[in-house]
């Protein structure tokens, strides 16, 4: 009993199930504390020529089978989250042209405002005016800066690492599920 239990991938539990037992007596008639009924003794020689049959699974019943229904499942979700994943890639390489854009544009204002202060007398309307938008680059910096678009760019390559190991496991899911409908 017990071989053909651990042929069929069957717990102690499931296989006392499938011949009408408790759990607790499925274990003693494997070790033989108990002897099995005519009707349970059918059954496992049933089963067991069926064994030695080699039955084949036809194509199409292997579609129905749950783990292949749980494979396309999987498959499905895999699929939604590269194109979750890619849609958010884009969103952030939209950000991080906008932040290189600004930081391209506040570095230069920094540039006109350091040689701005350098030609202006210090207690003029402009001077004060200088060092206001000087506070204001050292604001856009902290915005748009190298440490913001690094940031960025580690999001976006985590979203793209995760779409290939996504494609990954689609692939080689795929690969299995075909293996088995082929057979």
């Amino acid at each position: 009993m017990k071989q053909i239990r651990e042929k069929l991938g069957l717990s102690q539990n499931e296989m006392g199930a499938l011949l009408g037992m408790p759990r607790s007596s499925a274990g003693m008639y494997e070790i033989g504390s108990r002897a099995l009924s005519n009707s349970q003794l059918a059954l496992l020689s049933k089963i067991e020529l069926l064994l030695q049959a080699k039955l084949e699974i036809k194509p199409f019943e292997k579609i129905k089978i749950k783990a292949h229904q749980d494979t396309a499942a999987m498959i499905r979700k895999m699929e939604q989250r590269i194109e979750k994943a890619a849609f958010n890639c884009l969103k952030l390489k939209r950000k991080l042209t906008t932040l290189k854009d600004n930081d391209a544009k506040t570095q230069l204002l920094w540039a006109v405002i350091t040689q701005l202060k350098l030609e202006t007398p210090e207690s003029t309307q402009l001077m004060a005016y200088l060092n206001l938008l000087e506070i204001s680059c050292l604001e856009k910096i902290d915005n748009c800066g190298p440490h913001q678009q690094a940031e960025i760019m580690f999001r976006i390559k985590m979203l793209e690492l995760e779409q290939e190991a996504a494609q990954l496991i689609i692939d080689e899911a795929k690969a299995s599920l075909y293996h088995y409908i082929e057979k």
